[in-house]
């Protein structure tokens, strides 16, 4: 890449006119700076490359060409899925949900696995007493529900009788 200058001219052109000029003594008879040629600018890395020659054979070079299309098809498909976001966010994620799945499973596993060792352990008067005490739970559970919704109740019809 070249840098341009105010001039239009190329810096290495004019970094050389300006070493000629200061060796050419004040009253020249040149009435112009010589033109020195720019050095050349650096080639495209891939025209570097040489491209073989494309075969002389028609059969040889319909089979050339599909294989471009078939790489070029595969480029584009594989440019195609990196730009799609979405389908890229859903994949993580159904990844994710599938590790968090095996966890979950990993942890019901191993809470199974104590829950039996435990119980192995307990003995038979106190698992009875946990099953008196799980049953007596529910069944007070529902007592307090009804109390807090006729509490709840009593409480709306008495805000209305004060509104009136």
């Amino acid at each position: 890449m070249t840098t341009e200058g105010p001039a239009g001219g190329s810096a290495a052109r004019r970094r050389t006119r300006s070493a000629d000029d200061a060796a050419e003594p004040a009253g020249s008879p040149q009435a112009a700076p010589q033109e020195v040629p720019a050095a050349a600018a650096p080639q495209d890395v891939t025209a570097s490359v040489a491209a073989p020659a494309p075969p002389d054979d028609p059969q040889q070079l319909a089979e050339e060409i599909e294989r471009t299309r078939e790489q070029l098809g595969e480029t584009v498909e594989q440019l195609a899925a990196k730009a799609d976001v979405k389908a890229r966010a859903q994949d993580k994620a159904s990844q994710l949900t599938g590790r968090l799945k095996d966890k979950a499973g990993q942890a019901r596993q191993q809470t199974a696995t104590a829950a039996a060792r435990i119980s192995e352990v307990t003995p038979e008067p106190v698992r009875r007493a946990a099953a008196q005490a799980a049953v007596t739970a529910r069944q007070r559970r529902m007592m307090l529900a009804a109390a807090i919704g006729a509490g709840v109740l009593a409480w709306m019809v008495i805000a209305r009788w004060r509104r009136r």
